[in-house]
């Protein structure tokens, strides 16, 4: 803990994700919103095991998906935005593929939310827009938000900026964040590596491990 000018600053990587004031935010893990992701097969394989150990240490987890908002609703600004990401030429092409993919949206196998899980929808690339997703925080007195899902140069980068903005300590789950492309990928993390704490999930499944280890050995001395 770093203590300076009257505030108390998380300082270890402990610290800042110690369960008790952690929340989880998985970010459009549904068959639709993954749809795009170039690296979808590892993200889901890595946030599947994330998800397990948050939950065996009841970390508070939210699951945020899209609403029914189509893109006609969403405003010109935001389909120019969505045709520069996802590198479209042809819009009315790109729709009709999109509204078949995105139809149902079902969660991804191994990553449908549990019973004290909690599930929102959004309409913006940012999870404090429009949406009850603070409350929730406020609520169970969170001070962490460990960021994962797709894509990283829209949702992630936006949540993440947003939650420093408000006081919160923002956490990106590198190897549990996609994007369409290879290289979008590359250059949002080139730019959210320098300002963000940004680690790979076995790296706090692995903190949480020894903090537990740690926990369990200090009761049996007593």
């Amino acid at each position: 803990m770093i203590r300076w000018a009257g505030m108390e600053i998380l300082d270890t990587f402990d610290e800042l994700i110690d369960p008790k004031h952690t929340a989880l935010l998985l970010w459009d893990f549904t068959q639709g919103g993954m749809a795009n992701a170039f690296n979808a097969d590892a993200v889901t394989e890595n946030t599947r095991k994330l998800l397990s150990a948050a939950r065996r240490r009841r970390v508070l987890t939210l699951f945020a998906r899209q609403s029914s908002m189509r893109w006609e609703d969403a405003g010109p600004a935001m389909v120019r935005l969505r045709m520069k990401q996802l590198r479209l030429k042809n819009l009315a092409a790109y729709r009709r593929a999109y509204r078949k993919r995105a139809a149902t949206g079902r969660w991804l196998r191994g990553l449908a939310p549990g019973e004290r899980d909690i599930v929102f929808e959004k309409s913006l690339p940012n999870a404090f827009i429009g949406t009850n997703f603070e409350s929730w925080l406020l609520k169970h007195s969170i001070r962490t938000i460990l960021v994962a899902g797709v894509a990283a140069e829209t949702g992630i980068d936006g949540t993440a900026r947003t939650a420093v903005d408000r006081g919160y300590y923002a956490v990106i789950v590198k190897d549990c964040v996609g994007s369409p492309f290879a290289d979008t990928y590359e250059a949002a993390f080139t730019s959210l590596e320098r300002i963000f704490d940004v680690y790979d999930s076995a790296q706090i499944i692995e903190t949480w491990r020894k903090r537990t280890e740690k926990s369990r050995s200090s009761a049996a001395k007593r």
